[in-house]
């Protein structure tokens, strides 16, 4: 038996147990954690989940291959769960049927709704092309579902910031989740980055809807070049942003941190998002002090140091961070 196969009869067996009368949650968290152990695990469910309301139009008595898939009774004896009542055994087969049809079907759907997963490390950047012509470029920290196929165009971020130059296609929208939050464009150039307080999205070219699924109050924004929104649980908000600040946001790209006027507490968060070391600000004098430059995303130690030389701050090193404090009156230079 193929791999492919024993995952549909195990997806199979899940749905009829679940049909039963006596589905508990306890059986509900066994069924998550089977779905959370590969991507192929939830696709065979849902697909015969949709399938599931078409079994019901074939009655008991239809009539069915003479050699259909095996039984799942093996799949459910074997982890020591009571096998299925006998009117989910012949939904089992004809939801197989309607979905599966045969091995080679099976797997070229399978392929072209394949979920793929890119991710990067603390302090590294790298860009992907996509099935679909569009190019996916991830900044540090990043984590990233895509599920690319002739008829759907979607991408998860689940955490981070990506930039998307997405390929033209009018009759498939590409559509990006962060969080509860969909980015929904036909052919654009725009970043979304997801943090703890929601997303904020920021067009370079063409436009962008941005729909809050938390809120039904708040309709769909639609951006256009240079504009931004900060999408929150409670509302969206959208701004208008200058080549410059367009050129800051972008400037990760290449490596590097562009700060105009921004406090020390903004851009000390913004280096540890880079660096295993992090910048740690002892005090609010130190916080609230104005800054503007372009420095290495990778070099915490030389802005502290440029700290220490340019603003007369104190600066100590440990192992794991470097503090940073204002000059208190009486102490030593």
């Amino acid at each position: 038996m193929s791999k492919h196969l024993k995952i549909e009869q195990q997806a199979a067996a899940w749905l009829a147990r679940k049909d039963g009368d006596q589905w508990s949650a306890a059986e509900q968290a066994q069924l998550d954690q089977w779905l959370g152990l590969a991507t192929a695990h939830r696709v065979a469910y849902l697909r015969l989940a949709a399938a599931w309301s078409k079994a019901d139009q074939l009655a008991p008595g239809a009539p069915v291959p003479a050699s259909p898939p095996a039984r799942p009774d093996h799949v459910l004896a074997e982890a020591g769960r009571p096998t299925p009542p006998r009117f989910s055994q012949w939904r089992i087969a004809a939801a197989i049927l309607v979905t599966v049809g045969a091995t080679a079907g099976l797997l070229a759907v399978r392929e072209n709704s394949s979920e793929v997963r890119y991710e990067t490390q603390l302090g590294a950047h790298q860009t992907h092309a996509l099935n679909d012509g569009s190019k996916l470029t991830l900044n540090t920290a990043t984590q990233v579902r895509a599920r690319i196929s002739r008829g759907e165009r979607t991408v998860w971020l689940d955490k981070g910031e990506a930039y998307f130059d997405v390929a033209h296609d009018t009759a498939h929208p590409f559509v990006v989740m962060s969080g509860t939050n969909r980015i929904t464009v036909l052919g654009t150039k725009f970043t979304v980055r997801r943090e703890a307080g929601g997303t904020n999205v920021v067009v370079v070219d063409g436009r962008v809807q941005v729909e809050n699924g938390q809120s039904s109050s708040q309709p769909p924004l639609v951006l256009v070049k240079h504009q931004k929104v900060v999408a929150t649980p409670a509302n969206i908000l959208k701004s208008d942003e200058s080549d410059a600040r367009i050129e800051q946001i972008l400037s990760w790209r290449e490596g590097k941190l562009v700060f105009d006027q921004v406090t020390l507490e903004y851009a000390a968060g913004e280096f540890n998002r880079y660096n295993k070391k992090r910048l740690v600000l002892a005090d609010a004098e130190a916080a609230k002090l104005q800054i503007s430059g372009r420095f290495d995303v990778g070099n915490a130690q030389g802005f502290a140091n440029l700290l220490q030389r340019g603003f007369g701050l104190e600066v100590r090193e440990t192992n794991d961070a470097i503090t940073v404090a204002s000059r208190r009156q009486g102490r030593a230079p």
